[in-house]
Order: structure tokens, then C-alpha cells, then sequence
């Protein structure tokens, strides 16, 4: 009997003992689980149970700040700073120099010698080079409204000199006045105006541009003579919103009647100056005449973009006496910079 009771005692003891391993087993998980649901912090290296496995958390690598140390003895070597040559901010392209005033004056120098100095008075250069007539209309007309400036260049776009010259001569011929231009039959101005090519066209252009004039003109007139005391970039807000005025009709209408320092730019202009250098390869012809308006120095722009057309038809926008300036120009420039002779950037020619 009393073997049965020990057996029996030992027997609750150890049921007992089980109870409290599964309580304290029931404890531990829940402490595991507690931890594993804490935010993770950096740094530290010490260990937490998740879903019964351990993971570590490392501190961050230091980083490592290569020092390069001086050899003794080793030669010491200057590193020479370069220069940076200062080039106008804004336009198409601001980082692009060329053309530099040096060049701009060796050319204009040797087309002088080539086609004359252009540089006399508008009015001397109207006379004795570009008076508007024909041989069959024996009309000779000259512009001196701004009006007139704006419709004899617009008469000039697609045409030679010679057709539109005969163009506007036939056109003041039989339309005396703007305003008759304004109030006229448009198949008769366009018969007037039918030497010069496209003159349905133009003539729809320039009585758009005469109605809009008269009606904004509070005397109720076809004048545009208030442009000549705005400035230039007032004057080209308000011939751009015309259809048909583009940058180089306004910049022509600003140098040639307003005597305004601005350098148009044409077709020959355009392909002479790719030639050279003067602006990138892909340049257009309303980029070209941002770039260079701003590059080429005021007293040579009357001239230069004289001569450049003048060379440009005469040559066929050939450049091969062009180039040599160009270059004494650059390796001039290098000399003074103590810099060796810079390249000339060469272009394909491209032909129009």
C-alpha cells in the first residue's frame, strides 16, 4: 500500500512539472513574438528571435576616404588652368563663338575688294545700283515710306531683285496710293504684280496687312511711319503678327529703311555662313539670323550682309576666296592667346 501512494505522488508531481514547463514554454513564445514585432533599429549587434530564427543586425560599414599621399621627392606639376572664352548668353546657340570680330572684318575687307565698298548712304547706293524700273514699264519709283519698304520686300520673297524691282513698279504704277491697293479689285493688284511670281499670293498678304493697318491707324490711313520712333524689338512684335512677315523681311525693313543696326539674313547669307563655320551644320535660316544678328560687330553689318548676297549670287555661295581670311583671322586670335593655331571648322559645301 504505501509503494502504490509513492507511485501515485510521483506520478501528480510529474504531471504537475509538465504544467509548468508548457507555462513557461507558453512565456517564452510570447516574449519571441513581442520582440519579433518591434520596429527594427539601426546599429547594435544584438540578436532577435524571429519565427524561431536568429538574426543579427550589423552596424553600418565606415566609409573609407582614399587619401592619395604625396610621394617623396616626386616632381611637382602645375596643371594650367584653361581659358574660357566668353561668348554671348542667349540666342540659338549660346556656347557657340564664332564668328569672332576678327573674322567678321577680314571678310567683309576682302569682299570690298571683290564687289566694291556698299558702305555710302542707302539713298547714293538706291541711285546708282538698285533703282526699281524695267525697260519695257520706264517707271522709276523709290521707296521712302516704311510702307513701302514692308510691300517692296514681301514682293522680293521667291524672285529675283530685277522681277520684283519691276513688280512694285507696276503695282505703284497702276495703284498710286495704298489705300487704293487696300480698296482694289485683288485679281487686278495681282495682275499688277504678276512679274514677280506668286501674285495671288502676295497680293491677298499685303491687303491683309493694309486693312489691319488702316483700321488700327486712328486717322484712318495706310501708314506705318509711327514704327520709326519705336524701338527694335517693339517693331518686330508688331510686324510678325502679319501672315507672310517673317525674321528676315522685318530685319531687312529695320536696316535698309530704318537704319537700324541689324543683319538680315537670306538664303546666300544662310549657306555662306554654314560654309564658314559661323554656325553649326544643321543650322536654320531664322537661327542663323539669331546667332549672327548678335555676333557680327554693328558698323559691318550694313556692309557685310550687302556683299555676302552680292558674293553669294556672283559665286554661287562658293567660299574658296572667303576661306584665307577666315583663317589668318583664327590664327591670328590663337597668336595673341598663346595658343596653338586653332582649326578652321570645315563644312561640306552645300550648293542651293
Amino acid at each position: 500500500a504505501k509503494a502504490k501512494v509513492d507511485r501515485s505522488s510521483r506520478s501528480v508531481e510529474r504531471g504537475q512539472g509538465t504544467k509548468h514547463e508548457a507555462r513557461s514554454a507558453t512565456l517564452t513564445g510570447m516574449v519571441s513574438t513581442r520582440l519579433s514585432n518591434r520596429p527594427k533599429t539601426s546599429g547594435g549587434a544584438a540578436a532577435a528571435s524571429i519565427k524561431g530564427r536568429v538574426v543579427k543586425r550589423h552596424k553600418p560599414a565606415k566609409k573609407v576616404v582614399a587619401v592619395k599621399v604625396k610621394k617623396e621627392g616626386a616632381p611637382v606639376v602645375k596643371k594650367e588652368e584653361k581659358r574660357e572664352e566668353k561668348v554671348d548668353v542667349g540666342g540659338p546657340f549660346p556656347t557657340f563663338a564664332r564668328p569672332f570680330e576678327e573674322e567678321c572684318r577680314n571678310v567683309t575687307d576682302v569682299l570690298i575688294k571683290l564687289h566694291g565698298d556698299p558702305s555710302r548712304a542707302w539713298e547714293k547706293l538706291e541711285e546708282d545700283r538698285h533703282l526699281i524700273h524695267g525697260a519695257e514699264l520706264a517707271v522709276h519709283t523709290r521707296r521712302v515710306s516704311v510702307l513701302d519698304s514692308l510691300v517692296g520686300t514681301i514682293l522680293s520673297q521667291n524672285t529675283t531683285d530685277k522681277t520684283s524691282h519691276k513688280a512694285f513698279a507696276s503695282l505703284k504704277r497702276s495703284f498710286p496710293t495704298w489705300e487704293s491697293v487696300r480698296t482694289g479689285d485683288p485679281t487686278k493688284v495681282a495682275e499688277s504684280i504678276k512679274v514677280g511670281g506668286l501674285s495671288e499670293i502676295k497680293t491677298g498678304r499685303i491687303q491683309n496687312i493694309l486693312q489691319s493697318v488702316w483700321e488700327e491707324s486712328g486717322m484712318r490711313e495706310c501708314s506705318l511711319e509711327h514704327l520709326r520712333t519705336m524701338p527694335d524689338e517693339a517693331i518686330k512684335a508688331y510686324l510678325s503678327r502679319f501672315k507672310g512677315v517673317g525674321p528676315k523681311t522685318i530685319s531687312c525693313v529695320l536696316m535698309f529703311c530704318l537704319e537700324r543696326q541689324e543683319f538680315p539674313v537670306d538664303v546666300h547669307v544662310w549657306k555662306i555662313a554654314i560654309s564658314l563655320g559661323w554656325v553649326p551644320s544643321k543650322a536654320t535660316r531664322e537661327q542663323t539670323y539669331e546667332h549672327l544678328n548678335r555676333k557680327v560687330p554693328d558698323d559691318v553689318k550694313y556692309a557685310l550682309h550687302v556683299l555676302l548676297v552680292e558674293h553669294g549670287k556672283e559665286y554661287n555661295n562658293d567660299v574658296k576666296l572667303l576661306r584665307p581670311a577666315v583663317k589668318k583671322a583664327l590664327a591670328s586670335r590663337s597668336e595673341e592667346e598663346g595658343r596653338e593655331p586653332e582649326e578652321m571648322t570645315r563644312v561640306k559645301k552645300e550648293r542651293v
